[in-house]
């Protein structure tokens, strides 16, 4: 008899597990299957030229911004059309601290991405370099054209121009980043 119960409670063990595993996959799946898949991904490069160049006693600096964008692929299939684009812009750069080469500041445009259709988006780009704030972020929110209302985000690995030491922050460059955006 005693053999005949602990089958029993076995049984009811495996069979409670297996209903909470399909529960559990459940639970999941329809939360899974709705998750955000974002409008667009692309891989990019872009190169930041100051002027004048950022040093310990020049801390603001024109900003003129360029690069371009490739390999796009749209994962919720909204944006197919988007393949490729150059950016242009301009605006203000502030160094805040930090070795001049290694700089803690900020990055502040008003720039424009001409698509591989023609179309053009225009956004606003905010740049972290502050690692106490995060990653080093770079940040668009487009404003108009493709993609108005979503934010852009790339966490690039900056290099400065490799006399930086001697002539100050003339050039931060980054090359072969994705950008997501949502």
């Amino acid at each position: 008899m005693e053999i005949l119960q602990v089958a029993e409670r076995n049984r009811r063990r495996a069979l409670t597990s297996i209903a909470v595993v399909v529960l559990t996959i459940g639970w999941l799946s329809p939360q899974v299957a709705h998750a955000e898949t974002g409008d667009l991904t692309c891989t990019g490069n872009f190169q930041f030229d100051f002027s004048p160049p950022l040093t310990a006693t020049s801390t603001t600096a024109d900003a003129v911004v360029g690069g371009g964008l490739v390999n796009c692929q749209s994962p919720n299939g909204r944006y197919t059309r988007l393949k490729s684009g150059v950016r242009t812009g301009e605006g203000t750069a502030t160094r805040h601290f930090g070795d001049q080469c290694a700089p803690v500041m900020t990055i502040v445009e008003k720039a424009v991405l001409t698509w591989n259709t023609g179309e053009k988006s225009k956004f606003d780009i905010t740049v972290n370099t502050d690692p106490s704030a995060g990653r080093v972020t770079i940040s668009a929110i487009f404003t108009s054209g493709p993609l108005a209302g979503d934010t852009a985000n790339a966490y690039p690995l900056v290099h400065p121009n490799p006399d930086c030491a001697t002539i100050g922050l003339a050039q931060l460059t980054s090359e072969a980043l994705q950008v997501f955006w949502e």
